[in-house]
């Protein structure tokens, strides 16, 4: 009678455990992902992916009505060192800088001709990695054609 009464107890107490895990919204494990597991027996450990160390502005020099220039000086000034880094436009108004640290401020600003744009900041509290950037400037003389 005894191993009858024990036997009883063990099971409600095992049916009571579900029923609160059930309760406190404890669902049943789904099926894993199969990209998860190797050979669909043991755990591969995800790595996640490494934050990036260093930082990208890229961006376009347009005139007023959103064309290219071609030639336009993009210069970066590092808010902490003032160290001046500067970028010559290509055919498409691109610029670029790489390897940029996310514990300083910079500012970007073009000149094309005699006519410049206005500034644009990158906070050292934005952790954005590609960080674009367009350039506009308002009175820009018109671009040069190349002789032929």
């Amino acid at each position: 009678m005894s191993k009858h009464l024990l036997l009883a107890f063990i099971s409600l107490f095992f049916v009571s455990v579900l029923a609160t895990a059930q309760s406190n919204g404890a669902t049943a494990a789904k099926d894993p992902d199969p990209s998860v597991f190797l050979d669909n027996h043991r755990p591969l450990i995800e790595k996640k992916q490494k934050a990036a160390s260093t930082r990208n502005i890229t961006g376009k020099v347009v005139d007023d009505t959103g064309q290219p220039l071609e030639g336009a000086l993009v210069t970066l000034t590092d808010s902490k060192t003032h160290v001046k880094t500067t970028a010559i436009t290509k055919k498409d108004g691109r610029y670029n800088f790489d390897d940029l640290s996310f514990n300083n401020d910079y500012e970007v600003q073009a000149r094309y001709k005699e006519a410049v744009s206005g500034v644009r900041k990158l906070s050292q509290y934005d952790h954005t990695a590609n960080v674009v950037r367009i350039l506009e400037i308002a009175d820009a003389p018109p671009p040069v054609e190349a002789k032929k």
